[in-house]
């Protein structure tokens, strides 16, 4: 009994024992554990792991994406790529992670930060180098040449090349201040025309940024000719604009349209001014659609593709026709998308040989743009909307004609997604 004794409490003193050493034995494991999380990771500054504080604006900024070839977006600052922007997307950034970054372009060297842009419902993040306030525009000029008229009641109006928008916005811009350069005198301003006197039309050139040795070509839409005239030989007049105030007493210099008389002839309608002419000399295409089936259009319209507040209009939106137009390697597609009976149009070109979508683009029914109807085949209309075709030297074929506008200017698209519009610089004032 006492041997049995003794040898239940050397047991018991063994499990004593044993419990104490895996008790330590936790107690250590843990320890360490502990201790390594404490420890600071060895983690880049510029990772989606930084611990850098990320700056929430309190207004979000809207800019533009400025790259030509598009900009890539990523799941975090230098993360993976999703995707790609567009040029000219319109993007608001709603993030600043703080993360700077140096970007070569080519030759140059950008410097920068990322930012946290929308995306749908998500954030993407993108390198703000890129970005801009401004729309990017095509550096071609592109003008308008109206024809000689005569008002019912005899008033004369020659043709003209209206150069407005670039003579008011240098001219700004050269002081800050409207009124400062003007060239008109008090006399001028109670006239309804005006021809520029030697001075006068010294400044405006200047002001237009225009040369006496350049030369006008204006292309005519109707055969692809193009005609070119000198500068040196057009006269600079001033007509008065039809929302001008005609009193004596209250018309300024703005109320007035500059340009080149052209006379009595009669001119297409698109102008290009400087040293060589830009226009490839080859007749345009009138586009005449063809009705087809929802299902036969390339690629199914999708909302996302609106990036500003215009996105919310489609929202229940129904496809109620479609059409085609081909021409040498290019399709093109075309739909009415009604939005509480309100038409807006869903165009796409889409590259047969590639069956790529060079171009995609929504066209919008609003207060400052309206929906130029479509030729269809078969239609008793002989009108002409749309057209394509080549009309630079150099460069895509280009496809215009489909919005009308209230305010504002058209412009030309180009069917390359690096190329950016052409706006057509038309002075449509109110």
């Amino acid at each position: 009994m006492k041997a049995y004794a003794q040898l239940t409490l050397l047991f018991v003193i063994f499990l004593l024992v044993s419990c104490k050493e895996n008790t330590t034995e936790q107690k250590v494991v843990k320890s360490k554990t502990q201790i390594e999380l404490k420890e600071p990771k060895d983690i880049p500054v510029d990772t989606i792991g930084s611990k850098k504080k990320v700056e929430v604006p309190k207004q979000y900024k809207h800019k533009f994406v400025i790259a030509r070839s598009g900009l890539n977006y990523r799941d975090a600052p230098k993360g993976n790529i999703l995707g790609k922007f567009p040029l000219n997307t319109q993007l608001k950034i709603i993030e600043y992670p703080k993360i700077t970054d140096q970007i070569k372009e080519g030759e140059t060297i950008m410097n920068g930060e990322w930012v946290g842009v929308e995306k749908d419902t998500d954030t993407v993040y993108v390198f703000n180098g890129f970005l801009s306030f401004d729309y990017v525009t095509s550096d071609i000029k592109l003008y308008l040449a109206s024809s000689y008229y005569k008002e019912q009641e005899g008033t004369i109006r020659t043709a003209f090349i209206n150069v407005s928008e670039t003579y008011f916005e240098n001219r700004y811009n050269e002081s800050n201040d409207d009124n400062e350069n003007s060239i008109l005198t008090e006399a001028n301003l109670k006239k309804d025309t005006i021809r520029l006197t030697k001075s006068q039309r010294s400044k405006f050139l200047k002001f237009s940024n225009i040369s006496e040795s350049d030369t006008a070509y204006i292309y005519s839409i109707a055969d692809g000719n193009v005609e070119t005239l000198p500068i040196k030989d057009l006269p600079v007049i001033a007509c008065m604009n039809i929302y001008g105030s005609y009193n004596d007493n209250l018309n300024q210099e703005h109320d007035y349209e500059f340009g080149f008389d052209l006379g009595t002839n009669s001119y297409g309608e698109f102008v290009f001014i400087g040293k060589n002419n830009p226009f490839h000399t080859e007749k345009l295409t009138p586009i005449i659609w063809k009705k087809i089936d929802t299902q036969d259009v390339q690629k199914e319209f999708n909302p996302d593709i609106i990036t500003d507040h215009r996105k919310r209009w489609f929202n229940g939106y129904e496809v109620t026709a479609s059409y085609s137009f081909s021409k040498d390697h290019l399709t093109y597609y075309i739909q009415d998308l009604t939005v509480n009976k309100t038409i807006h149009r869903y165009l796409i070109v889409v590259n047969t040989d590639t069956e790529k979508i060079v171009f995609e683009h929504v066209l919008i029914n609003s207060e400052s743009t309206y929906l130029v109807p479509l030729r269809i085949t078969d239609s008793t209309e002989n009108y002409n909307g749309q057209w394509t075709g080549k009309l630079f030297k150099n460069k895509e074929a280009v496809l215009f004609g489909f919005l009308g506008y209230s305010f504002g200017c058209p412009s030309i698209s180009i069917l390359d997604t690096t190329e950016p519009p052409i706006r057509i610089l038309c002075d449509n004032r109110h």
